[in-house]
């Protein structure tokens, strides 16, 4: 049986996050920091942890989501005029994980740049990062002028990045059908200098959902298609972190992404179970507590993990 989980997102801070959140709820969860404001939810296949809201066929069962594993919607808008380049969405670790890093690691790096060009990692820095332009890497993108409905995000975005951009590339024309109309967002927002010149407005309604059928929370396992031909043995790695998503402003050069006051929201799948706890503490780890943690100290940054790794194929 797998680890028993709970899921926290942002409360009036944004990061670390310290709200429990009931998963696979048909009714999103209100959130609102300094720099966002709007809803949240997460659907978890098979779930079984803390805070259980159904099954989440809601999700699931939807068109496109049948073989996702877990999915993050998020619908609102951001409190100030922000650059599409400059808003990032990943995953931030607040303590090193190389130590941690079994054969196959630049194996399962190497799918992450497959499926996503834009991405930028440091996965040997002592607070490691992997970080996307968050307009880009969404699975579904909706933007408008009115607050988008359902439980999943529909993809409308190109018609409103045709209003938002300012450049001489204007996004093309949306496709019939949903899946080119992502696979086009997807590539003309891969492009640097098209982010730079699209502004994204304080009174711009955005849908964002995130999600894949990679990581299996039943069995706590990430396995990689063809022709990577990984699977990932999660809990025989965990080092006691939770697997933390942010959505950031982008940092500067030289800077640390991990921490501060760029964080626009922020979410954590922790694991709770004690047998699990037990088993890292004869490792000689620790598990972190977010919540604990956040109610205790209020500005110390909570743990962060996101393990993409296998202890059977060599590099």
């Amino acid at each position: 049986m797998a680890p028993k989980l709970r899921v926290l997102v942002s409360s009036a801070t944004a990061y670390p996050p310290s709200s429990p959140i009931t998963v696979n709820s048909t009714s999103p969860t209100p959130i609102k920091t300094d720099h966002f404001d709007g809803e949240i939810s997460v659907y978890i296949k098979d779930y079984n942890g803390d805070h259980q809201g159904g099954d989440g066929s809601v999700y699931f069962s939807s068109k496109g989501r049948e073989s996702m594993t877990y999915g993050i919607v998020v619908r609102g808008h951001f409190l100030e005029e922000i650059n599409a380049d400059d808003v990032v969405f990943g995953n931030v670790f607040e303590k090193s994980v190389k130590d941690h890093l079994p054969w196959g690691t630049s194996i399962a790096t190497k799918f992450m740049y497959f499926v996503d060009p834009t991405l930028e990692i440091d996965i040997y820095a002592d607070k490691p990062w992997a970080l996307s332009p968050t307009l880009a890497c969404m699975n579904y993108l909706s933007l408008g002028t009115s607050k988008p409905e359902g439980h999943v995000v529909e993809e409308d975005s190109l018609p409103e990045l045709k209003i938002l951009y300012e450049g001489s590339s204007s996004p093309p024309d949306a496709p019939s059908d949903e899946k080119s109309h992502v696979s086009a967002r997807r590539k003309w927002l891969g492009n640097a200098e098209n982010r730079k010149n699209t502004t994204i407005t304080s009174d711009t309604q955005v849908g964002l959902e995130f999600c894949n059928g990679l990581l299996d929370f039943n069995t706590l396992s990430a396995t990689l298609p063809q022709p990577f031909r990984l699977q990932v043995p999660l809990l025989k790695y965990w080092d006691g972190q939770p697997v933390t998503y942010v959505c950031q402003k982008r940092h500067e050069k030289g800077e640390s992404p991990v921490g501060g006051d760029r964080v626009y929201f922020s979410v954590a799948f922790e694991i709770v179970d004690e047998e699990a706890k037990k088993a890292l503490e004869k490792r000689g780890g620790k598990a972190s507590d977010l919540a604990k943690d956040a109610t205790e100290t209020g500005e110390e940054h909570a743990s962060t993990e996101a393990h993409v790794e296998n202890d059977d194929d060599i590099d």
